[in-house]
């Protein structure tokens, strides 16, 4: 594999990561919007329902964000094997800073990532189970002639 395939492959696989992140918090965000309109006041079984797909979503982008790993984790092995490069880049992000205290760069974003998300989905369980909303969503009914 040349320099050129192996940065062409590393730029898809980083649009590909970016578009899984996006539609992770996309689908948090209309989960937000859905709990915070309708599923607040619903019953029990559709709140099971609706965090159950939540859940079946998240799961599934954290398994194709593992597959991805892989094949990031693959750019960077066949990077090393090569002899001469035309760019300066030395390796991608398996750097280990001192500031991270002996993490890779890698490790240390998908820690992050995990945290985030793994903080969220708990909030968000407690908001669709736990949490006493105040008042309701819908209005005084109004009829106009």
């Amino acid at each position: 594999m040349s320099e050129a395939d192996i940065l062409s492959v590393r730029n898809d696989l980083t649009g590909l990561v970016i578009s899984v992140v996006s539609v992770s918090f996309g689908m948090i965000s209309a989960y937000i919007a859905g709990l915070w309109l309708f599923l607040r006041e619903a019953p029990l079984s559709l709140r099971l329902l609706a965090f159950a797909l939540l859940s079946c979503g998240l799961a599934f982008m954290g398994a194709v964000t593992a597959g991805l790993n892989g094949l990031l984790i693959g750019t960077d092995h066949a990077w090393a094997k090569l002899t001469a490069r035309a760019t300066d880049i030395d390796n991608f992000g398996d750097v280990r800073p001192p500031w991270l205290y002996g993490f890779s760069l890698y490790e240390a974003s998908a820690g992050l990532g995990a945290l985030a998300f793994g903080a969220i989905y708990i909030a968000l369980a407690y908001l669709t189970f736990v949490y006493k909303w105040p008042g309701t969503t819908a209005g005084p009914v109004r009829v106009t002639n």
